[in-house]
């Protein structure tokens, strides 16, 4: 009896161990798949952040090979632009290349910045009348006008040549004919030659309390002069408006029977 309890116990221990050792098999197996499956999904990870770095470092270097080029594209089409300037000297060219634009941008302007091209009058298409609308400027370049009135014979003091562009740019603002208001200094001073008018600055007889008004400067008596005729004289609505001619500023400006005929021969006057 004895003996069969001792065969028993071993056989018992020999199971227990055969257990054990298959049980270590079982788990060798376990931990082999699972160190496989984590060092594979290790290197997918790895081997899918590295794709992803060469497709951001791929994409970056579209991006910087597309700015480049746009870079590039607009340098060119400023070259091509600036040169198409350089090129258009004259209104004839303009036309010929079917450019009709407002403004076109200068070489040293930003994109903001434009020069407007502007349709100039030539000297000999000037066309004057007596009873032309003198709240039309001429067309003429301030180039053009300051050159004509340098080639007066009238103009022996040099007043007017010396104010040209000044009475050109109150022109333009003002909205009225360069050769109209050189007719009416021509009548009104003497073609700025009498003392007095020198002396005040005041070459058109504006007037105060029957005495010439002061002006501190040729170029402030001149605006004066050009403001008023435009605002008051040749503005419809304006305090002396009688209509567009020189007969109609006469009416109040001095009168409508011999201040217009005398002031219209000071204007043909300009061109002789």
């Amino acid at each position: 009896m004895k003996n069969k309890k001792v065969i028993i116990s071993v056989i018992s221990v020999i199971v227990m161990l055969l257990v054990l050792i298959m049980i270590g098999f079982i788990f060798n197996g376990m931990s082999n798949n699972i160190f496989n499956y984590a060092e594979k999904n290790y290197e997918k990870v790895v081997f899918t952040e590295v794709v992803n770095e060469e497709n951001n470092e791929n994409q970056n270097n579209i991006e910087e090979i597309n700015n480049e080029m746009n870079i590039e594209d607009a340098r060119l089409a400023s070259v091509s632009k600036n040169e198409m300037i350089e090129k258009l000297s004259s209104r004839s060219e303009v036309e010929r290349l079917n450019i009709n634009p407002l403004y076109i941008a200068t070489k040293e302007s930003s994109e903001k910045d434009y020069e407007e091209i502007k349709e100039c009058t030539k000297l000999e298409d000037v066309k004057i009348s007596f009873d032309m609308d003198v709240s039309k400027v001429t067309g003429l370049s301030q180039d053009d006008f300051v050159k004509l009135v340098a080639g007066m014979k009238y103009d022996r003091t040099g007043i007017l040549e010396r104010n040209a562009a000044w009475i050109w740019e109150c022109c333009q603002k003002y909205q009225v004919n360069e050769i109209f208001v050189l007719g009416v200094c021509g009548i009104e001073s003497g073609w700025c030659s009498a003392a007095q008018h020198q002396r005040t600055h005041n070459y058109s007889s504006l007037m105060t309390g029957g005495h010439l008004i002061q002006y501190a400067s040729d170029a402030q008596g001149f605006e004066a002069m050009i403001k008023l005729l435009g605002n008051s004289y040749l503005k419809p609505g304006g305090g002396m408006y009688h209509g567009k001619t020189i007969t109609a500023v006469g009416t109040c400006y001095c009168n409508p029977t011999s201040w217009p005929g005398k002031v219209f021969k000071c204007m043909n006057q300009v061109f002789e």
